[in-house]
């Protein structure tokens, strides 16, 4: 996914109830049940930092929550400051709506959830996303795009492989290496194009 196809799903998604948990997703290279399982005591707006500790799937018992597989898996990410503006409407927004649900909502102190506070349905979320994915004109793209759309852009900008094999959790850096070998010329130009728009010569 460019920049350009990303920053077109971003639009799709404006005002949609998933809309904050597609833009983590995508600035920070969460797997969707990482997102999904984040609670707020992981989450430190001030410092700009979250905390992935929890993975959620569906199983044969229902939604569950586990621990992640690998050590490296259990992370703390730094947060971009759009995304920790993003967070603070967001989590605004949230505590009024529990508010007004006047006891009809549960608390289970995860960050993304339905309107009465329970955990999302992941298999709800990949059709939502494939929705939005459809109005920003994108086909055969995935909530999982948006980790590795993450990934590229950050190699793509110069960022040493290492740095993002830990941002991503992945247990080696040959996964990392060998899964991105292929951020090429394009995106190249592309982190050169904007670095050019930093600096305005």
């Amino acid at each position: 996914m460019t920049a350009e196809q990303a920053h077109a799903l971003l639009e799709a998604s404006r005002g949609d109830r998933l809309e904050t948990l597609f833009r983590l997703m995508l600035a920070n290279g969460l797997r969707r049940g990482e997102a999904l399982a984040l609670h707020w005591s992981d989450v430190d707006l001030k410092a700009g930092l979250l905390r992935v500790r929890w993975t959620l799937s569906r199983t044969s018992r229902g939604l569950q929550l586990d621990e992640p597989k690998t050590d490296k898996s259990r992370r703390t990410v730094p947060l971009p400051r759009s995304a920790v503006e993003t967070l603070q409407a967001y989590r605004t927004r949230q505590l009024e709506e529990q508010r007004t649900a006047v006891g009809a909502c549960q608390e289970h102190g995860l960050v993304f959830t339905t309107e009465v506070g329970t955990p999302l349905e992941p298999r709800n979320v990949l059709r939502r996303f494939e929705v939005l994915a459809e109005q920003g004109g994108l086909r055969g793209v995935t909530p999982h795009t948006l980790r590795h759309s993450a990934a590229s852009f950050l190699l793509a900008a110069g960022t040493y492989t290492k740095v993002v094999q830990e941002h991503l959790g992945h247990s080696s850096y040959a996964i990392t290496a060998d899964i991105y070998s292929h951020v090429g010329p394009a995106q190249q130009r592309e982190a050169a194009d904007r670095l050019d728009q930093a600096l305005r010569w």
